[in-house]
């Protein structure tokens, strides 16, 4: 039983691990953000002073381990549109994403207990 539950530990540890990287490589894959975030005509001196705000100037590895630092500690960072906090704009769509998820369950219950029914029957 303890290497089964080992086991599994290890299988969500590695899935935590490859999922975070696939969050972080799908962000910076898109591009340089400093480039949509600035004016257009900004100068390179404003282009690299944002990317050091960002923490872009940094190797891919250091900025990895900030990341991951980050969202262990709760802070999602900040978003490029919005420049508000990523949690603040996860909470504050939260209720509609549950409300939608909610009518899909009863959606779904609906169509599904009476086809099982039906197949049963049958």
């Amino acid at each position: 039983m303890r290497r089964f539950v080992l086991r599994r530990a290890a299988y969500a540890a590695l899935s935590l691990f490859l999922l975070s990287i696939t969050i972080f490589l799908f962000v910076r894959v898109t591009g340089d953000p400093t480039v949509l975030l600035v004016e257009p005509g900004a100068s390179k001196a404003d282009l690299e002073a944002l990317r050091t705000e960002l923490g872009l100037d940094r190797s891919l590895l250091v900025q990895y381990g900030t990341f991951v630092r980050d969202i262990v500690r709760g802070d999602f960072g900040r978003s490029f549109y919005y420049r508000t906090p990523v949690l603040e704009l996860y909470i504050s769509r939260l209720p509609n994403s549950l409300l939608l998820a909610a009518a899909a369950m009863v959606f779904s219950l609906l169509i599904g207990i009476p086809s099982g029914i039906m197949a049963a029957v049958r």
